[in-house]
């Protein structure tokens, strides 16, 4: 089974919101060709419904991805299950539903590691959290080594930490952001294992720096040869990628 805290190969290769060059993201069809493909890891993104349940979703609105309109917060799962998740990308997949971070779990039992990008929502009166939930339900499927937690929402991943000690999390750092002290003191302060960042503020002294401080870091999106090859270079311990298969054929031939 895979483990964050001790991979079998790196740089760890993760697929960003599942196998999402040759299938829709965040779909189940997505999740299954990352499997397929060999992606040591998965990483999708998880938002609350209007009634308090688990989708695994990006966009805070539906236009981009979905045949539906508005917030995914405004809806509940029911009205969700109704739409077509992947007729966007391609007919073929019309029938491809928004999952529930339950169906991916029950999915990957183990069979890869899981990345849960926790995004933010507006609390409600009486609704317990989508940290909370999170946790409980990596807690169901006795997922904690292999699963890392993370959010550009840097609260979600202390209070992660707090009711899971044993979980890996990350901080995301927003692409634009300079990547400085104040990012390695935003992870002592969140207790993070990881630092995530886009590619465009990743520097090799970043990458030093970061392990001087036991610090793991994930890059993204990593798509070409180019940006494997310099993530190799920089000694980056994950990265985040949309076509996963070609990333672990470029690593097998770079060993």
């Amino acid at each position: 089974m895979f483990s964050w805290k001790q991979p079998q190969t790196r740089p760890i290769i993760v697929a960003h919101r599942g196998a999402s060059a040759v299938a829709p993201e965040n779909t189940l069809a997505a999740f299954s060709r990352a499997i397929d493909a060999g992606a040591d890891a998965i990483e999708l993104d998880v938002r609350l419904t209007r009634d308090g349940e688990i989708v695994v979703f990006h966009d805070s609105h539906l236009q981009r991805t979905t045949n539906g309109r508005g917030k995914v917060e405004e809806h509940s799962l029911a009205d969700l299950r109704r739409l077509s998740a992947g007729a966007w990308f391609h007919r073929s997949f019309s029938s491809e539903m928004i999952p529930t971070l339950e169906e991916v779990l029950e999915l990957l039992r183990g069979r890869t590691g899981l990345n849960i990008e926790i995004k933010t929502i507006p609390l409600r009166r009486n609704r317990i959290g989508i940290v909370e939930r999170c946790s409980s339900m990596i807690q169901q499927y006795h997922a904690e080594s292999y699963v890392l937690v993370s959010s550009f929402h840097h609260q979600h991943v202390n209070l992660t930490k707090r009711i899971l000690p044993v979980v890996m999390t990350g901080i995301l750092i927003h692409p634009l952001k300079h990547i400085g002290r104040s990012a390695f003191q935003a992870a002592h302060k969140e207790k993070a294992d990881f630092i995530i960042l886009g590619g465009g503020a990743l520097r090799k002294n970043v990458v030093g720096k970061a392990h001087e401080r036991r610090l793991e870091v994930g890059e993204f999106t990593v798509n070409t040869r180019r940006r494997f090859e310099r993530a190799l270079r920089y000694n980056v311990d994950a990265i985040f990628t949309d076509d996963p298969g070609r990333m672990i054929r470029l690593r097998s031939e770079m060993k």
